[in-house]
């Protein structure tokens, strides 16, 4: 998209975070009261596959993502100035999974994180995040045995606070739960407060049909229309940033919640979200 276009589309500015050596690149556009963010993923088959699953150019379309192996636009920057050293598989993820590039993916999440800062559509005072990643949403039964939040009536409303105080890394914190299963009615009006309480990385929330294991890149279109909080910078003086989302649980099937950052979700970041 050229600039001219998106400033005729009333977009008000644009930023695009690439790694051309490694064919990574997040093209994200600043819109009233909402972000947009697009992983590629390159097509070097195994070199950022989780451990036990196929390469990127298998496992990305057989998940119904779209295909992750596009190359950087031609007539997009590349802030990120140089390549980002590939090394070995490290242990990151649950479940004994792994990630063969860390540094990779907390590069492109650090330099959104700044570039996205004081951008978010709403600021949470910093000193009510805790309790706020604690609070019990009305009308749920919490589970903590399980892991499980189960709302039944037609109105759910929650908050999500990525890397909420005292949680591990990459991990979202609901009531309490880390990663949480979160179960809703079919055709439930759904409200989720998202906040990135990380100091030094961008985060968002989306649902997606994909389901473990996550691959490097995923997609942005969320699998129920409305149900992506964007993308979320560095907390600032005036507190974190985070938004506020509406969408309706529509359609029945199991999803998952996801951080839509480019190795975000197969390090963990990712949790259950069924409609039934």
């Amino acid at each position: 998209m050229q600039r001219n276009r998106i400033v005729t589309t009333a977009l008000l500015g644009g930023l695009t975070i690439g790694a051309a050596s490694t064919g990574y690149v997040i093209a994200q556009f600043t819109a009233p009261n909402h972000y947009y963010a697009t992983p590629y993923q390159n097509s070097d088959n195994g070199s950022n596959a989780r451990a036990g699953s196929p390469g990127p150019s298998g496992s990305a379309q057989a998940n119904g993502s779209a295909p992750m192996d596009n190359p950087t636009p031609s007539d997009s920057p590349d802030p990120m100035g140089g390549s980002t050293p590939m090394g070995g598989s490290t242990p990151m993820g649950r479940g004994g999974a792994y990630f063969t590039d860390p540094s990779l993916a907390n590069s492109i999440a650090q330099r959104a994180g700044t570039r996205l800062a004081g951008k978010a559509p709403q600021t949470v005072p910093v000193n009510q995040v805790k309790a706020l990643s604690l609070q019990a949403p009305p009308g749920a039964v919490i589970d903590p045995r399980t892991g499980t939040i189960t709302f039944t009536g037609t109105t759910v409303s929650f908050t999500v606070v990525a890397i909420a105080p005292g949680a591990p890394d990459m991990t979202f914190r609901v009531a309490g739960l880390t990663d949480p299963s979160i179960i809703v009615p079919q055709g439930a009006r759904v409200t989720v407060r998202f906040i990135n309480n990380d100091t030094d990385e961008a985060h968002g929330w989306l649902i997606t049909s994909n389901q473990p294991p996550f691959t490097f890149g995923q997609p942005v279109v969320p699998a129920i229309a409305g149900a992506f909080a964007g993308l979320i910078g560095d907390p600032t003086s005036a507190g974190d940033g985070a938004n506020t989302i509406d969408f309706t649980a529509s359609d029945a099937g199991h999803y998952q919640y996801i951080c839509p950052m480019p190795g975000h979700a197969q390090m963990g970041m990712h949790g259950s979200f069924t409609v039934q």
